[in-house]
């Protein structure tokens, strides 16, 4: 566990991570869970997901916390998902 987030906090900090994970609050994320079925975050990382499965940026140093992979490459076909604005790497 500790490698683990050790990368991902490196990898994170050597994007200057700091600060730009823009997420809604937590009650925003539960009232969506409970009304709308939300279960999955489309634009987040392990730093700030609420939902225990998410899309990110890196899934090889992410997919240890929960991350399915890059939005870019998931092909969901039904559902309901939380979608923050993407970071610009």
């Amino acid at each position: 566990f500790n490698e683990a987030l050790f990368c991902v906090l490196l990898r994170y900090k050597s994007i200057r991570g700091a600060g730009f994970q823009a997420a809604i609050p937590g009650p925003t994320f539960e009232a969506l869970r409970t009304s709308l079925g939300v279960q999955c975050e489309l634009f987040a990382s392990p730093l700030n997901a609420y939902f225990p499965r998410y899309c990110s940026a890196f899934l090889d140093t992410d997919a240890c916390f929960g991350s399915v992979g890059s939005f870019f490459s998931a092909a969901p076909t039904s559902g309901a998902f939380e979608v923050s604005p993407p970071l610009a790497l």
